[in-house]
């Protein structure tokens, strides 16, 4: 078990785009000791959710405030966001001050890894997505070269249970990597919480580094120190 300061188990409620996702993020979470969970899944399908983070952004606000009031209702102590993309479409940093919860995003991990790499590679679910990494990576370090792709249709192959081997061929893992190499790109980041499905793929087939972001995450719940580049 772990415990939140009091002796009392740290409650976490996870939210990600589809229930496919949510999911992924409580397996996430339980290999690393956590137990007390609730899942929010805004949307059902990656299409759905891809509408919803090009919505306004009152209502977006609206919907994930909702989501909040159900959290805090079951004494959560922690925001799980596990979606690259939603976290980019959502200002989660100003409901995080306004509701005075501590809420865990992708991007925080994206900030410390602007400052360890000079060029890098992102495959992401949508643009909306890459722009939310781009714009905190920017932040950090106005000199980062970054190569992005987006593969909303591989996260829906993901979804359907594709095996990885399956998904490597039909989106060409081999010829993207190559073209990220011709880049320069020094590693490969998987810029959507669907993607460490397939990283095993990418990694039999990469001579650089491929990084899911979702480890940091993970440990970023429990206020653990950073880590060195390489072992994001």
């Amino acid at each position: 078990m772990i415990q939140e300061r009091g002796g009392r188990e740290l409650k976490i409620a996870v939210m990600a785009g589809t229930p496919v996702d949510t999911g992924m993020g409580v397996l996430l979470l339980r290999k690393d000791g956590f137990s007390e969970m609730i899942e929010i899944p805004v949307s059902e399908t990656p299409a759905e959710q891809t509408v919803f983070q090009v919505s306004a952004a009152e209502h977006k606000e609206r919907v994930i405030n909702a989501h909040v009031d159900n959290a805090e209702k079951q004494e959560c102590d922690v925001l799980f966001v596990y979606c690259n993309s939603l976290s980019g479409a959502v200002d989660f940093k100003k409901i995080s001050e306004e509701r005075n919860m501590r809420i865990v995003t992708p991007l925080e991990v994206y900030e410390e890894m602007a400052l360890y790499y000079r060029n890098i590679a992102i495959i992401s679910a949508n643009a909306q997505g890459l722009a939310g990494i781009e714009r905190v990576m920017f932040s950090r370090n106005k000199d980062i070269v970054i190569t992005g792709v987006t593969l909303l249709e591989m996260v829906k192959e993901i979804e359907k249970g594709t095996a990885p081997c399956e998904i490597a061929e039909k989106f060409n893992f081999s010829g993207l990597l190559e073209y990220f190499r011709a880049m320069g790109s020094e590693a490969v980041v998987l810029g959507c919480t669907h993607f460490p499905y397939i990283r095993e793929e990418m990694e039999r087939l990469a001579d650089v580094e491929i990084i899911d972001p979702g480890i940091r995450m993970a440990e970023k719940v429990f206020g653990k120190g950073s880590r060195d580049k390489g072992k994001l």
